[in-house]
C-alpha cells in the first residue's frame, strides 16, 4: 500500500510552492550582488533565529565559493542580532552540517550554491533533525522573512567548531567498514575543487584503497572545471582513469552532495543508476522486514526493476531533498534517491561515502564498474530543457500543457508538473527550482522511444506556451 501519510500531502506541496516567494525546491539561490546579497542573507539569519527562539544554536557550513565568507558574516550578525548562537564549522559537506546539526545544535545553514557556476551562492536550511526544512517549516520562515524584525535585547555569540570534518571522515569509515569488504583498487578522485577534495581521497586511502588525486584542492572559482559533474564536464577525469588505469573515478560538485561515477573504461555512469545500484545493494543488507524506496519523479524506471528484485515499495516525490527527507520520515523509506546520483542514507545527500560504498560494492561482487552497471536493465534517457520568457505563469503553463498529453498512457501525475508513463517509457516536464526554465526529462527502452517522448513533450510544451 502507498505511503499515504505522505502521498495526501501532494495538493498540499503543489498549494505552498505556488505561496512561496523566496525558497525554491530547496533553499535559494542566486548570482551574488545580483539579487542575492549580504543584506539578504543577513535577513534570514535573522528570521531564521526569530523562528527558533532565543539562546538558539544554528550551525553554519559552507562550500569554497569566494563569496562563502562574506555571506557567512551576514548570516552571523543576523542569527546573534536577533537572539540565537552561530556555530561555525568551517568549508564543509551538506551531511556533515546535517550530521552536526542533530549532535549539537537546534538547526542548521548551508551556505552553498552547488553545482551552479562560481558567481552564485545560495543558502540551505537544515531542522534539529538535520534534515532540510519541511515545505511548510519554508513557508513559516518566509512570514517572519517578509514581516518586521524585531531585534533581540541581548546579542548572542559567535562560537566555533573545527573538528567536524574529522568526525564526519570517521562516520564514513565505520559505516562503509560494516557493510562492505575492500579489495585492492585504484580510484581517481575529483574533487571539483569543492568541499568534498579532501574527504573523499582521505576516507578512500583509510578504507584501504589507492587514491589518484585530481582537482582536490578547495577552489572558489572552480577553475578547473563547471562544478556540475556531469558527462560533458568530467573529460580530464574519465581520461585520467584510462590514463591510469584505475578501477572506476569519483567527482563531486561544489559542495561534495552530488557524485558522479566513471567506469574502468572512462565511461560516465548515469546518475540514477549508480543511485540504484548503491540502493539496491544497501537495502540488500538491512535487516528491515519491510523495505521502502523513496524516489523523486524524474527518476528511471531502474528502480521498479531493483525493488522488484528486493520486494521493496517504491514512494515517489517531487523533485528536491526535502521530499525525500519526508518521505524517509512519514514513510520510513531507508534512502532517499534523486536522478542526478544523489542519495539519502540518513536525512542529507550523501557524497563522499557514496564513493565508498561504490567501491566496497565491487569489492564484495568481484566485478568491475562496466560488469556491474551491465548486469542492471539498461534505459535510454534525455534530459532537455527550454527558457521560459520573463513573466510565465507556469502553473497556468503546466495546466495547458496537461491538455496537450498523447492519449495511451498508464498514468499520469501532477505531483510536480507533469509525468506522463507509457508502457515502454515516460516523460516529465516541470519548473526548474533554480533557473527560469522548464526541465523535459524523457525515458524509453530504446533510444529510439526515448527520444519520441522528448519530441511528444517538447511539441506540447510549444503548443501549450503559444495557447
Amino acid at each position: 500500500m502507498p505511503c499515504e501519510k505522505f502521498t495526501r500531502k501532494y495538493d498540499d506541496y503543489k498549494n505552498i510552492r505556488k505561496q512561496k516567494k523566496l525558497f525554491g525546491t530547496f533553499g535559494f539561490r542566486g548570482v551574488v550582488n545580483q539579487g542575492f546579497d549580504a543584506d539578504k542573507v543577513k535577513r534570514v539569519g535573522a528570521a531564521l533565529a526569530l523562528y527558533l527562539g532565543d539562546n538558539k544554536i544554528i550551525a553554519i557550513g559552507k562550500d569554497p565559493r569566494k563569496s562563502s565568507d562574506m555571506l557567512e558574516e551576514a548570516l552571523i550578525e543576523g542569527i546573534t542580532d536577533y537572539g540565537c548562537n552561530a556555530l561555525t564549522l568551517g568549508i564543509i559537506t551538506p551531511n556533515t552540517l546535517s550530521l552536526e546539526v542533530a549532535r549539537q545544535a537546534d538547526a542548521g545553514v548551508m551556505i552553498t550554491a552547488s553545482h551552479n557556476p562560481p558567481e552564485y551562492n545560495g543558502i540551505k536550511c537544515l531542522s534539529k533533525r538535520g534534515m532540510g526544512f519541511s515545505p511548510e517549516e519554508d513557508l513559516e520562515l518566509e512570514r517572519i522573512y517578509f514581516g518586521e524584525l524585531k531585534s533581540s535585547t541581548k546579542k548572542e555569540k559567535r562560537l566555533s567548531d573545527s573538528s567536524a570534518g574529522e568526525r564526519y571522515r570517521n562516520h564514513i569509515v565505520q559505516y562503509v567498514k560494516k557493510l562492505f569488504p575492500a579489495a585492492h583498487m585504484k580510484i581517481v578522485v575529483d574533487g571539483g575543487g569543492g568541499s568534498a577534495s579532501s574527504v573523499t581521497p582521505e576516507t578512500l586511502e583509510r578504507l584501504g584503497y589507492e587514491v589518484v588525486r585530481f582537482n582536490c584542492k578547495y577552489d572558489g572559482m572552480f577553475r578547473e572545471r563547471n562544478p556540475e559533474p556531469t558527462d560533458a564536464n568530467l573529460e580530464k577525469l574519465k581520461k585520467l582513469v584510462v590514463k591510469e588505469n584505475a578501477d572506476m573515478g569519483v567527482a563531486h560538485d561544489g559542495d561534495g552532495d552530488r557524485t558522479a561515477f566513471v567506469d574502468e573504461n572512462g565511461k560516465f555512469v548515469q546518475g540514477d543508476v549508480s543511485a540504484a545500484i548503491i540502493a539496491d545493494h544497501v537495502l540488500r543488507q538491512s535487516r528491515d522486514k519491510e523495505k521502502k524506496i523513496a524516489v523523486t519523479i524524474a527518476f528511471s524506471n531502474l528502480i521498479e526493476h531493483v525493488a522488484k528484485t528486493l520486494g521493496a515499495e517504491v514512494i515517489y516525490t517531487p523533485v528536491g531533498e526535502p521530499y525525500l527527507a519526508q518521505a524517509k520520515l512519514m514513510c520510513g523509506a531507508q534512502v532517499g534517491l534523486e536522478e542526478h546520483g544523489s542519495v539519502l542514507l540518513e536525512w542529507s545527500r550523501e557524497g563522499p561515502m557514496l564513493a565508498g560504498i561504490m567501491a566496497g560494492i565491487l569489492s564484495k561482487e568481484g566485478m568491475t564498474l562496466s560488469e556491474l552497471v551491465a548486469s542492471y536493465p539498461k534505459y535510454y534517457q534525455i534530459k532537455d530543457a527550454k527558457t521560459l520568457p520573463a513573466g510565465t505563469d507556469i502553473n497556468a503553463l503546466m495546466d495547458r500543457l496537461k491538455q496537450e498529453v498523447p492519449q495511451g498512457y498508464e498514468r499520469a501525475t501532477d505531483m510536480d508538473g507533469v509525468r506522463v508513463d507509457y508502457p515502454d517509457g515516460w516523460f516529465l516536464v516541470r519548473a526548474s527550482g533554480t533557473e527560469p526554465k522548464v526541465r523535459v526529462f524523457s525515458e524509453g527502452k530504446t533510444e529510439e522511444k526515448a527520444r519520441g517522448l522528448n519530441r511528444d513533450a517538447m511539441e506540447g510544451l510549444e503548443r501549450a506556451m503559444s495557447g
